[in-house]
């Protein structure tokens, strides 16, 4: 399998992505050694790739260095750091045959340069004409504790990034256990099964078997033989050269290798294919090779769920606005829709994206009132307390809340039957008398009687008037800071909050001037005379009645028989009528004023000056200068690199997705 050209075709398919960059945003099928610092990883690793990596302490593991091997023609070897341009510049290009030492050492002064442990990658790529396609991860070597010199923390941070490649699901973890070490003392056996509970991919690779005790050379070929710990994947075994062997050659170490395995006929037992540095790079292709091939599926479904995402980002983050004429655009743009948009709101004209992307946002809110929560309708017609009644309000249909609001305005003035008693109309006929003759009631005591009554409809307008603006402000506000652009909501909502305060200080101006102008009784409406007709003839009707009844009954009552003081002289009755009559004049025009009001008010106040000129809010956004627009929208710095990101990211995946 290894020398196919599906093979190589796939190995290097892989290779290609990686090298886009792909496994910075997705994991990719990739085989990672782990194990003990010491346990021989290094020595495994170099008996696969061929390439001699530093065995001494100091240059142990500490970062993560990947080895791609692949078969060309031209035999050549390569080095790569992320955004290490004059690490890569210098080793881009190498003879095979190079030292790779001086690599790692340079690649080790610059990612060990403020730190012991790097979780950076070194990529060495290698070529040739003899090599076999693999790519392996080794990491660094497990420790359990530090020595003199070594800062505390470097234990967690090497468990911190091997534990980032044993979790990935598309990593083959390739355990170094030891032939000397206990199965039960292998830390990496404990943390693979932690994230690979079922052994899918996990395989231990038993290293030093020279070094175990004949009598216990069947124990150890037990376990290889996965008859101790079950493993689904099975065991490898490998020998490793000896620090004294370092500089043989490649050919001499698996020719000692096998005859090593020879020394014994244990050996025997184990297959070809799971002992020895070819056997072993022969099973890791191949298991490579089916994992690769399960996951490439799987691959390009995240490929393109990816693509998705990001391309929502970009979409989100709207059009580039990278100078200030493209951000005036944007930005009239942006207030030409939210004026069509909200006109057509406050005209009752609702359209479904709005109504359906925000759901009611109704919410128990008295918008100032004092309400009574035994009485939310308000209708008890003997209660004197006319503040707005509560309010079950829902911002997203402004008209229809806002009837509602006016209608029960209407009912709590058409509520108030006040009318001053008799006896205090008569109080005050004394009080403002001036030469009229007996009988006779002036316009101005008309008036300031009249005006005792406005007084209180001043009030109850007031508070219904407010109730009516502060729900119109939350409403719109909330359709504002819901509906438009991001970047301008802000600035939007301070220019309303500037109109509303101006329109609410005219609102109250025009509500003064009503009830100034209503402080002067006036009116050609002819149902005034109507009502005094109609009130008339009630009490005349009333009066013919307890005639009847008294003629019938032949008797009289208390009150009949007992004169009020008003009838003992004919000034007093003629006064006595005279009040009678001008109560009956202030409930006749106290009716058609308060129709009035009621119309004016809400057209004076709150059609005029919130509904009518809302144009004027679009001018003072019209009138906001350049360099606030392009301050609130040009686009920063860390959103263009965001946008650029993104952008690289797509262009990265579906290179990758091209590929595959």
């Amino acid at each position: 399998m290894l020398e196919s050209a599906e093979y190589q075709d796939i190995i290097d398919k892989i290779n290609k992505i990686r090298n886009y960059g792909l496994n910075k945003m997705l994991t990719i099928p990739q085989i990672a050694i782990l194990g003990d610092q010491s346990s021989g990883k290094s020595s495994v690793l170099e008996a696969i790739t061929k390439l001699s990596f530093p065995r001494n302490i100091e240059t142990c593991t500490r970062f993560a260095t990947q080895v791609s091997s692949r078969r060309s023609e031209r035999a050549q070897l390569s080095a790569h750091i992320d955004n290490e341009p004059e690490f890569n510049e210098r080793y881009r290009t190498q003879d095979a045959a190079s030292d790779i030492h001086p690599i790692i050492s340079a690649a080790k002064s610059i990612l060990c340069s403020s730190a012991e442990i790097s979780d950076k990658v070194l990529e060495i790529t290698i070529s040739g004409p003899t090599l076999s396609p693999l790519t392996i991860i080794d990491l660094p070597g497990y420790i359990n504790t530090t020595v003199d010199g070594q800062h505390k923390g470097i234990v967690e941070t090497i468990r911190a990034i091997n534990t980032r490649y044993i979790k990935d699901s598309r990593t083959i973890i390739l355990a170094v256990v030891p032939a000397n070490v206990d199965l039960n003392n292998i830390f990496v056996l404990g943390e693979a099964e932690r994230y690979d509970p079922h052994n899918e991919r996990t395989v231990p690779i038993v290293t030093k078997p020279d070094t175990v005790e004949p009598d216990l050379l069947p124990n150890l070929i037990h376990t290889i033989l996965n008859k101790r710990k079950y493993m689904r994947l099975g065991y490898l075994v490998m020998k490793n050269s000896a620090f004294k062997d370092i500089d043989i050659s490649w050919d001499e170490a698996r020719l000692r290798e096998d005859d090593f395995f020879k020394s014994s006929a244990l050996w025997k037992e184990v297959s070809d294919t799971r002992k020895g540095r070819v056997g072993v790079e022969k099973f890791l292709g191949n298991l490579l090779y089916t994992h690769i091939k399960n996951e490439l599926p799987f691959l390009k479904k995240d490929i393109l769920e990816l693509i998705g995402e990001c391309e929502k980002d970009i979409t989100n983050m709207g059009l580039p606005i990278t100078n200030a004429s493209i951000a005036k655009h944007k930005y009239i743009e942006c207030v030409l829709n939210l004026k069509t948009s909200l006109t057509a709101l406050l005209d009752g004209n609702y359209t479904f994206e709005y109504i359906g992307s925000h759901g009611s946002d109704s919410t128990h809110q008295d918008y100032g009132a004092a309400v009574d929560k035994n009485n939310p309708n308000g209708d008890d017609d003997d209660k004197d307390d006319f503040t707005p009644p509560y309010l079950e309000a829902d911002h997203r249909f402004i008209r229809s809340s806002l009837q509602k609001l006016y209608e029960r305005f209407n009912v709590a003035l058409s509520r108030d039957k006040y009318i001053l008693p008799k006896d205090k109309i008569s109080e005050l006929v004394i009080r403002y008398k001036g030469n009229e003759l007996p009988g006779f009631i002036s316009f101005s005591t008309f008036k300031q009687i009249y005006i005792e009554t406005l007084g209180r409809w001043h009030d109850i307008t007031k508070a219904h008037v407010t109730n009516m603006h502060l729900y119109l402000y939350a409403a719109v506000t909330n359709y504002i800071m819901s509906t438009t652009e991001p970047l301008l909501k802000d600035t939007l909502r301070l220019e309303f909050d500037k109109f509303y305060s101006s329109q609410s200080t005219k609102m109250n101006d025009a509500i003064e001037n009503i009830f100034t102008d209503e402080g002067t009784p006036f009116t050609l409406n002819k149902y005034y005379y109507d009502n005094i007709l109609k009130r008339r003839k009630e009490k005349a009707d009333q009066q013919t009645q307890d005639m009847l009844t008294k003629f019938q009954t032949g008797t009289q009552t208390h009150t009949n028989t007992a004169p009020s003081k008003l009838e003992t002289s004919d000034v007093n009755y003629n006064e006595q009528h005279a009040v009678e009559d001008l109560q009956e004049r202030l409930q006749s025009y106290c009716k058609v004023a308060r129709k009035r009001i009621v119309d004016v008010v809400l057209l004076q106040s709150i059609e005029r000056h919130m509904i009518k000129q809302i144009d004027l809010y679009f001018r003072m956004l019209i009138d906001v200068d350049d360099d606030t627009i392009s301050t609130i929208l040009l686009e920063p710095q860390t959103k263009i690199a965001r946008r650029q990101e993104l952008q690289d990211k797509v262009a990265v995946l579906r290179r990758s997705l091209l590929e595959l």
